[in-house]
């Protein structure tokens, strides 16, 4: 069962609720931007990500109050110098977040606010989070309006011309999530911190055999869950039966068993196990 709602029906503030607290985690991406007087601002948006890698378009979209109407700082300085940069959040700045997040007055700069260090960027005018392990610095893409209503979005898209990453954070050709430490938003006043929930998924080498090539007697079970199917169903090509004793265990033992195999990702010896039972089905 599902409780449903109509937009159509709720007020603004239900509606950014479901879609908050529905969509996460979100990565949070701190923006500077700066006016035509050179005054910068700092404001974190999680209502962003990554949207292209040729060329390496990214997005953010800053909402119209939804008591007014009024444009936000930062889409109003993207108008007037169409550059932007965007620093990545991490657990160590969390309560400066929450500071720069604040609605200060129009030319109030949130890095002396918060306590942030400025640092130069080199192909835009505007500053970054020197604390930030990973910085991009972004052209103007595009403004698209949605609406023009209170609360309505603002999707500025941003083509990234330099990437900074922290050494620390950047080993191995690649870079460490772990060392990276981001923050994610959820709803309301919940954040989560990426690292602590880190697990690894490879893909599989080629085409896996999908669930319609399971038995039906496993692909139909309520002892394995999705993804403990999806790990039978992940191989590229259906494994060949092998004789294995299995005798000591009953069907009961022997469902655990494949189970704790799938929990581990051994999926040969899962696979043992399912042509088994499917041979005591005769």
């Amino acid at each position: 069962m599902y409780k449903s709602f109509n937009p159509q029906e709720l007020d603004i503030k239900t509606n950014y609720h479901l879609l908050i607290s529905g969509i996460i985690p979100r990565p949070i991406a701190f923006v500077t931007t700066q006016d035509k007087e050179g005054n910068h601002n700092l404001a974190p948006f999680s209502f962003y990500n990554g949207f292209s890698a040729n060329p390496p378009i990214i997005g953010f979209s800053p909402a119209l109050s939804g008591r007014t109407g009024d444009p936000k700082d930062t889409l109003l300085n993207v108008r007037d110098v169409p550059e932007f940069t965007v620093s990545l959040v991490t657990t160590t700045m969390t309560e400066q977040m929450a500071m720069a997040s604040s609605t200060y007055e129009r030319g109030v700069d949130e890095f002396v606010k918060s306590g942030l260090t400025k640092r130069e960027s080199q192909m835009v005018k505007p500053p970054h989070v020197h604390e930030s392990p990973f910085i991009m610095e972004c052209k103007l893409w595009d403004i698209i309006e949605m609406g023009g209503l209170p609360g309505g979005g603002n999707l500025i898209l941003g083509e990234v011309v330099m990437f900074h990453v922290c050494e620390d954070a950047y080993s191995g050709d690649r870079i460490d999530p772990q060392k990276l430490d981001a923050v994610s938003r959820l709803g309301y006043s919940w954040y989560s911190r990426a690292n602590d929930g880190l697990f690894e998924l490879k893909r599989p080498a080629g085409n896996g055999i999908g669930f319609d090539n399971l038995p039906a007697f496993i692909r139909e079970s309520n002892y394995l869950t999705g993804s403990e199917l999806s790990r039978l169903a992940s191989c590229v090509v259906l494994p060949e039966k092998v004789d294995v004793n299995f005798n000591e265990l009953d069907n009961i033992k022997l469902e655990e068993k494949m189970k704790s195999a799938l929990v581990e990702n051994d999926t040969d010896t899962a696979w043992k196990i399912v042509h088994e039972l499917e041979r005591r089905r005769g």
